[in-house]
């Protein structure tokens, strides 16, 4: 099966080109597609200098930011017409080795159930443990909405920790079927992304992961992880250049998760102003306790 490597870019041309650097030239990836998602800076001119050099390579100008899910879309198409059977889906601010990438790939070749896989993010803390949750988990069960909700509350989802995230002894298996994966490094089959048409692209950032994961099992397809391997993300340090406000982040959070609420897990309306007056007390906890 071909594999391509799909980067989406945002004003961070710095991080962009060294994991460029480090991964473009592994043997796994037939192709590499870097897009630039109408940058303001000059990530367009540095990126494309560094495609043109090499012919694997392939630069994508999106002439508009509809967000990360669009941008992703346009990479997945990319890599379709390219004859692409497999995609790994990568942040600027990861950093991972070309074996990971093989156990992936060697993973979904087996595994035709499988829509979507992704490795562990490293991390000093015990997976499960509630220090390694808090911290960004790598992976989570499916949420209904009440649970959801709660994981969105940054005191709530340190009050319920062990009723939201998988203990620590699911980690023992070598693979692991999951509600979702964090989306900063993930794999996907091509072709079942685009009968989903990919990420919903009104929803502009954050959330993308749950609703890729609920696309998929509709299809029957499922979201593993793979527990042994893992990769370096600098959590967020990408969203941070564009968006430097916590208060900020947090209203684009709440807007794709009111979306997925309503249109995803079709909650009533009387759910739906219960979310947002307690979206209103996470704005508070965020001024007061700059809690994420």
């Amino acid at each position: 099966m071909k594999l391509a490597l799909v980067v989406l870019n945002y004003n961070d041309a710095d991080n962009t080109l060294k994991l460029l650097g480090s991964v473009a030239d592994y043997a796994v990836f037939d192709k590499v597609i870097v897009l630039d998602n109408s940058s303001n800076d000059d990530s367009k001119v540095r990126l494309k200098s560094f495609c043109e050099k090499n012919e694997k390579v392939y630069f994508v100008d999106n002439h508009e930011n509809k967000g990360y899910g669009a941008g992703n879309n346009v990479g997945i198409r990319v890599a379709k017409d390219l004859g692409m059977d497999l995609a790994l889906i990568a942040n600027p601010d990861t950093d991972f080795e070309e074996r990971v990438v093989k156990v992936l790939k060697s993973a979904m070749e087996k595994n035709v159930d499988i829509g979507i896989c992704a490795p562990l993010v490293e991390t000093n803390d015990v997976y499960g443990s509630r220090e390694n949750v808090l911290k960004g988990a790598s992976c989570w069960p499916m949420r209904d909405f009440l649970h959801s909700l709660a994981e969105n509350g940054p005191i709530c989802r340190r009050i319920f920790t062990k009723a939201l995230h998988y203990d620590r002894n699911f980690y023992n298996a070598k693979i692991r079927k999951v509600g979702a994966v964090l989306g900063a490094l993930l794999m996907v089959r091509v072709d079942a992304f685009i009968r989903l048409r990919g990420y919903d692209e009104k929803m502009f950032l954050y959330g993308e992961e749950d609703l890729l994961s609920k696309k998929m099992e509709g299809i029957g397809l499922k979201t593993a992880v793979i527990t042994g391997y893992k990769y370096k993300h600098i959590h967020s340090a990408s969203i941070k250049k564009s968006l430097k406000s916590l208060y900020s982040r947090q209203k684009i959070r709440e807007e794709s998760t009111m979306y997925f609420y309503k249109n995803y897990l079709k909650i009533n309306p009387l759910w739906q102003i219960f979310a947002k007056v307690f979206f209103a007390f996470v704005r508070l906890e965020v001024i007061i306790f700059g809690l994420l």
